[in-house]
C-alpha cells in the first residue's frame, strides 16, 4: 500500500512539473513570436527613413499604420484620433506645404475625411520620411513624420 501511495505522489509531482514546464515553454514561445512581429514592423517602417515616395505610395503607409494600430487595439479619442500609449501605438504625421510654411496633419484626419481627396490633391507630390521615433519602454515605432518635398 505504501509503495502504491508513493508511486501516486511521484506521478503527481511529475505531472505538476510537466505542466509547469509546458506553461513556461508556452510563455517563452509567445514572447518570441511577439518580439519577431515587433522587429518585422520596426524593420518595415525603418525602410521608409529618408525614403522619397509619391503621395499614392504614402497612402499605403497610412493604411499600414492604421492596420497596425487596429491589430494592437489602440483606442481612439472622440475626434477619431489614436490615443498614444507607452508600448505599441503608432502616430503618423504628414507635413504639407501651405504657402511659405508647412502645416502638420495627423493621418487619422486624412483617413477619416476620406483618402480620395488626399489622392486627388497629392498623388504626384513627393514626400520624405523625416522623422521616426520609438517608444522608450518597448523600442517599437512610436511616430512617423513625412514631409512634402520639392523633388
Amino acid at each position: 500500500m505504501k509503495v502504491y501511495c508513493m508511486k501516486n505522489k511521484i506521478l503527481l509531482i511529475l505531472i505538476i512539473f510537466m505542466a509547469i514546464i509546458a506553461g513556461i515553454t508556452y510563455v517563452i514561445y509567445n514572447y518570441k513570436l511577439n518580439l519577431q512581429e515587433v522587429q518585422k514592423i520596426n524593420n518595415e517602417f525603418k525602410t521608409y527613413s529618408e525614403a522619397q515616395m509619391l503621395g499614392t505610395e504614402l497612402v499605403s503607409v497610412m493604411n499600414r499604420v492604421q492596420d497596425v494600430n487596429s491589430k494592437n487595439s489602440i483606442e481612439k479619442d472622440e475626434k477619431g484620433l489614436y490615443i498614444e500609449n507607452d508600448s505599441n501605438s503608432i502616430k503618423m504625421y504628414i507635413r504639407l506645404k501651405y504657402e511659405d510654411d508647412y502645416t502638420t496633419l495627423e493621418v487619422e484626419k486624412i483617413l477619416n475625411d476620406g483618402v480620395e481627396n488626399f489622392i486627388k490633391t497629392y498623388s504626384t507630390a513627393s514626400f520624405k520620411c523625416t522623422e521616426i521615433t520609438h517608444h522608450e519602454k518597448t523600442g517599437n515605432v512610436k511616430t512617423l513624420t513625412f514631409t512634402e518635398t520639392d523633388d
